[in-house]
């Protein structure tokens, strides 16, 4: 009789584990597409930190060329610091192109692209922050 009972043991103990490996199997199926979307949304960051590095140098740029210098030494002396988490407060509107999409529009092709930009970097900025 032990030898049965040893038996019915083994069966449970194999069930359990078929059903914890399908359960791990799942995680980390959710992980991979989780880290997947992750590797994404930093990409279109990188892209649109590039795009406001541009959008900078214009503007110093032009700053430089009437005169406004001013600024431009301010933040070279690490004398204006912008503060991340304070742009986290702030609440911006989505932007209209990207709503609803994974991919928002980051760098819309023309018009005044600079305001669209910074709410669609705060936007991702504050997704990254609730996935963590």
């Amino acid at each position: 009789m032990s030898g049965a009972a040893s038996y019915e043991q083994l069966v449970r103990q194999v069930e359990a584990l078929r059903r914890e490996n399908s359960h791990l199997r799942r995680e980390l199926q959710d992980n991979s597409q989780h880290l997947s979307k992750l590797e994404n949304e930093t990409s279109d960051m990188k892209e649109v930190l590039k795009h406001l590095q541009g959008k900078l140098e214009q503007e110093a740029r032009v700053m430089v060329s009437s005169g406004q210098t001013e600024v431009l030494e301010q933040l070279k002396g690490g004398s204006l610091q912008m503060d991340v988490s304070s742009l986290y407060s702030l609440k911006f509107p989505e932007v209209a192109a990207g709503a609803g999409e994974d991919s928002p529009q980051h760098c819309p092709p023309h018009g005044d692209s600079a305001g669209d930009v910074g709410r669609a970097t705060l936007r991702l900025l504050e997704e990254l922050d609730r996935e963590r």
